[in-house]
């Protein structure tokens, strides 16, 4: 067989795709038996190499992998002057060419390529989940629905997503009082006085009750305690003396000025619409206004001694 046919022939053998060698790059796959018979085939044709199966064993790789054409090219650019081929150039650079396109060859998207879905998330309440009798922490005691998703925008599936939540919340509601792990609260309990007392009953309650033994001050923030349901401060001493004493929640001690009016708390919060910290605010915008309409000023007036004006 002629030297510049061989590698033609072998084409044939290498997928038959000389004209497409870049084409089929890392398609053609490892086979044992062929790579076998092209480091034959290398050796047999080329004596230089008959004694070298490990770099004929390479050249066969690069040849399946490369292509007969390219191979051949590789082969004619690494023949030297007189005539010899510089085969391991010639392997090393197939593997190189090889290796460019595996590098730059398009990755093969894997997993999941599409949008993250939307879903509107639909639960419901349980009803009648106040048990006053039932023991605070016990368990079985259900509140909510499990959760259902619907797509996001079909009205349809979100209404029938709910639905059956409230058939699930009546069902729910119904295996809360039925429910066998409940427990409800304990007997009263003898409690002795560690002061020596004697005993006393002690009946259960829910915890909230402990409002009635703390129970929260009926006065706003910065009200007085001593004059929770508020009135006017009669007297004869000046507008600005502070001399009538008071207390803060039986704490802070605060004075006071005859001519004053102290507004009860239940007033306060009124004015806000059930908020002390709102109904202040209006107080507080009057008191400007009215200081603004006589004095031109929302600024308290200034404090003066009178007998410098009276002697």
């Amino acid at each position: 067989m002629g030297e510049d046919d061989e590698l033609g022939y072998l084409g044939g053998i290498t997928s038959g795709a000389d004209d497409d060698e870049l084409g089929y790059l890392g398609n053609v796959e490892t086979n044992d038996d062929e790579l076998g018979y092209l480091s034959s085939y290398i050796q047999s044709s080329f004596p230089e190499l008959a004694g070298n199966s490990a770099l004929a064993t390479q050249l066969g790789g690069a040849l399946q992998k490369v292509g007969a054409s390219a191979f051949d090219a590789l082969k004619k650019t690494f023949t030297t002057k007189d005539g010899g081929v510089d085969w391991r150039s010639v392997a090393g650079a197939a593997g190189g060419l090889y290796g460019l396109y595996q590098a730059n060859k398009p990755q093969e998207k894997v997993g999941y390529q599409g949008k993250i879905p939307e879903y509107t998330a639909v639960r419901e309440r349980v009803p009648m989940t106040y048990d006053p009798t039932r023991r605070p922490g016990s368990s079985g005691q259900q509140y909510f629905t499990a959760p259902s998703f619907a797509k996001k925008g079909d009205t349809t599936a979100t209404d029938a997503a709910r639905a059956t939540a409230l058939e699930q919340a009546t069902a729910l509601a119904n295996a809360n009082a039925t429910n066998p792990a409940r427990q409800s609260l304990p007997a009263s309990t003898a409690v002795t006085s560690p002061a020596g007392g004697g005993t006393a009953a002690v009946m259960p309650r829910a915890a909230s009750s402990v409002i009635k033994d703390l129970p929260v001050p009926t006065y706003a923030a910065g009200g007085l305690a001593s004059m929770a349901q508020g009135r006017y401060l009669g007297g004869a001493t000046d507008g600005m003396a502070d001399k009538i004493p008071a207390r803060i929640g039986n704490k802070q001690e605060a004075r006071l000025s005859h001519g004053e009016f102290v507004i009860p708390a239940d007033v306060v919060s009124h004015l806000g619409n059930g908020n002390s910290e709102a109904g202040a605010k209006r107080l507080y915008s009057m008191m400007d206004k009215i200081r603004t309409a006589r004095t031109g000023t929302k600024k308290q007036g200034k404090q003066i001694n009178p007998d410098k004006f009276l002697a």
